[in-house]
């Protein structure tokens, strides 16, 4: 359930409420700025050393800022951590490695602006393997380091079983993919694939495919997709050795082009 607070309002906005009845939209709402959610954390379940993520975007004039709080209190731990969206339209929350008993709590996002705030959450489970029930999501096929050529097309594979069959969704940097907002430059297969035409450069980063169903959600290891310029890529065999980097508790690949490994271009 969402909570908001905003100060009083003057009779103006009252009147044009009527107006507005039709959209189910307060007026004091849209002549205030007061924040809207456009994206609501859901309730998940997960497994103990696996992540959950939580997404929240609000719209609101000023633009809202997002906070996430944990019994009362803003989150702050190594392995909590919050990527904003790029249009500054929200934040995910999210935790990794999961344990069991101290994760496993209610999360809440506020959306915050000069008009007021909105308030909403959602409840985190965390299952021991010993409690993982039947149907729960199983990733059969992750995604793997690919490298393509600009202009060409790449596919990151997923495959999952459960039941009941699990949803599939992607992120990107830790971030939801918005297959809606790329002109049908990137489609979701009924695999379960992520396919992206005419590659660019925004397109290079990690990966990871989220099988979710009534029982739990299961993410798969992430996998880089790397993007190259097709100067680059003509040059012959191009030179390529996946290195580790430690990022805080996680170790991610970066392309070495001084190093080899040959990467064949069609």
């Amino acid at each position: 359930m969402s909570t908001r607070r905003g100060g009083a309002q003057p009779c103006s906005v009252i009147l044009s409420a009527v107006m507005l009845g039709e959209n189910n939209l307060k007026a004091s709402d849209v002549l205030s700025g007061l924040p809207s959610f456009v994206k609501s954390p859901e309730d998940q379940t997960g497994i103990s050393g696996g992540v959950a993520s939580f997404v929240c975007q609000a719209t609101g004039e000023p633009k809202p800022r997002i906070t996430w709080m944990k019994k009362g209190k803003k989150v702050s731990s190594q392995r909590f951590e919050v990527i904003e969206f790029d249009d500054g339209s929200g934040s995910v929350l999210r935790i990794q490695p999961l344990r069991t008993h101290r994760d496993e709590a209610i999360y809440e996002c506020t959306a915050t602006n000069s008009a007021g705030e909105i308030n909403t959450s959602a409840k985190l489970t965390v299952l021991e393997e010993n409690q993982i029930p039947h149907g729960f999501p199983t990733i059969d096929m992750g995604p793997q380091l690919k490298v393509v050529e600009r202009t060409r097309t790449a596919t990151m594979l997923c495959a999952a079983s459960g039941n009941p069959d699990p949803e599939i969704s992607w992120f990107k940097d830790m971030l939801p993919v918005d297959i809606n907002s790329s002109n049908g430059r990137i489609k979701q297969l009924r695999s379960g694939a992520l396919q992206i035409e005419n590659s660019e450069e925004s397109d290079q980063g990690k990966y990871e495919c989220v099988a979710m169903n009534s029982a739990g959600t299961r993410y798969s290891s992430p996998a880089n997709l790397y993007v190259r310029g097709a100067d680059e890529a003509h040059r012959g065999n191009y030179s390529c050795r996946v290195v580790w980097r430690q990022q805080g508790l996680q170790a991610e690949p970066v392309c070495n082009t001084t190093q080899e490994l040959s990467a064949r271009w069609p």
